[in-house]
């Protein structure tokens, strides 16, 4: 028989150890993959609750601009005191028809962690005797507090929070049926 001295080839060890490098590589580069993906996650829940905020603020805002008189009331949807915080927020609408007006009332409110928009047709700003309910809609998710408070001078101040999946945002700022005050 002949004796092969000279073998090409690799032996077990060789093949173990190129293994354990192969995972040890792959498990450094998993790693970094889902540090990436958590942080890509977080960012992104990120940004859509600012988006939420910032959404809910422009409708908020442009209600208020267009609005004749705007109220702050209570939890239980009594008028708030001057200086006083509140949950809820009323607007009178003005809507010009042909040849009159008509007033529309418009709510913003929490109720089971959504923002809602309740419009109001007033048949007679004063009297809420005949009034006829219009709509009401969610406008955002996720809202974890909305506080408003009224000025003298008829200046809104509001704060809006939003909070999802352990990310938080709010915003403040103040406005009249005329002009916003910022952040």
């Amino acid at each position: 028989m002949k004796c092969l001295h000279k073998q090409a080839g690799i032996t077990m060890v060789e093949t173990i150890l190129v293994l354990a490098l192969i995972a040890l590589l792959t498990s450094c580069l998993m790693t970094v993959y889902w540090a990436a993906s958590n942080s890509f996650a977080r960012y992104t829940g990120v940004s859509e609750i600012q988006y939420t905020v910032r959404e809910v603020r422009q409708l908020m805002l442009k209600d208020l601009y267009s609005s004749e008189k705007a109220e702050v009331l209570s939890l239980d949807g009594n008028l708030a005191d001057p200086g006083e915080i509140g949950p809820r927020l009323r607007l009178i609408i003005p809507v010009r028809q042909e040849a009159s007006v008509e007033y529309r009332a418009v709510y913003y409110y929490i109720e089971n962690g959504k923002l809602y928009r309740e419009r109001i047709m007033l048949h007679d700003k004063y009297d809420s005797a005949d009034d006829q309910f219009l709509d009401k809609i969610p406008v955002a998710d996720h809202i974890t507090a909305i506080r408003f408070s009224a000025s003298m001078s008829g200046v809104i101040e509001y704060e809006i929070k939003c909070s999802y999946d352990r990310n938080t945002f709010g915003i403040t700022g103040r406005a009249s049926s005329k002009v916003d005050y910022g952040i």
